[in-house]
């Protein structure tokens, strides 16, 4: 989901994030910051599992935004990845916060 007029972009990510997945979400998350953002969320509500290339993929996609400027927070985390997370000391350097939403629309 992407909001160009407030210049954020929300991935959500499910299922795990493994040897066999995070080179295909290092990919995903070097395009998206290849565009015109100032903050990229991810939401990983959905994600069952996440092993070391789960970490180093968090890692190299903080590492890239900072370079280029752009703000991201996570959502989410819970579970297992939260416990990789903690265990490998990268939990305290993530900043979570509440997904950005859409405007609502109002019905009359």
């Amino acid at each position: 989901m992407i909001d160009k007029n407030h210049g954020w972009y929300t991935l959500a990510i499910s299922g795990d994030v493994d040897l066999y997945s995070a080179a295909d979400l290092l990919k995903k998350t070097q395009e998206i910051l290849q565009q015109n953002i100032s903050h990229l969320h991810i939401d990983c509500s959905r994600v069952n599992y996440m092993d070391s290339s789960g970490v180093g993929t968090i890692i190299r996609t903080m590492q890239a935004a900072k370079t280029k400027g752009i703000k991201i927070t996570f959502s989410g985390i819970q579970g297992t990845p939260r416990r990789v997370l903690s265990m490998a000391n990268i939990l305290p350097i993530i900043t979570e916060a509440a997904p950005p939403h859409q405007k609502q629309e109002t019905r009359s």
